[in-house]
């Protein structure tokens, strides 16, 4: 199974697989073992962003990023670096380790069965996380109709 995502719903996802779901023993692992493929890619996100602020910001002699009193990084375009930010964030990313296979169909019927009711960012990722299996669904299906009909 490979299921497609965007790198901005990463952090709603992990919070509602780590704090929504309670599963028991095996669907619990399987549960935690996507939770660190996506911790992964979070990280991987967060260091393009780090660089993606450097291109923006000012920099001092270091090449370190200066920080204004608030907190807030002294951006000298926020316009093209808000951009840039909201265009690797929309980016899709693909999960489709071998090694994650029984994982993510045990991380699905978790998904699929889940019956309390969401609201807010659960509800978000519950509805991406759905919709994520469903299309993969639809992609293994298409892959093998094109099969069959190569094999004819």
């Amino acid at each position: 199974m490979t299921i497609k995502l965007t790198y901005g719903d990463i952090r709603i996802i992990n919070n509602f697989l780590v704090q929504s779901l309670n599963p028991k023993k095996e669907k619990s692992i399987h549960r935690m073992r996507v939770v660190k493929a996506l911790e992964e890619k979070q990280k991987q996100v967060a260091d393009e962003s780090n660089e993606l602020m450097k291109e923006f910001a000012k920099l001092d002699d270091e090449g370190e990023v200066v920080y204004l009193d608030d907190g807030q990084p002294a951006i000298k375009d926020k316009r093209a670096f808000n951009k840039a930010q909201v265009a690797l964030l929309d980016e899709e990313f693909v999960l489709d380790d071998k090694n994650l296979q029984s994982a993510l169909n045990t991380v699905k019927k978790l998904v699929n069965d889940y019956g309390k009711e969401l609201v807010g960012d659960d509800a978000i990722a519950h509805f991406t996380l759905v919709e994520a299996f469903e299309n993969a669904e639809e992609e293994e299906e298409d892959t093998k109709e094109e099969e069959n009909d190569n094999d004819e």
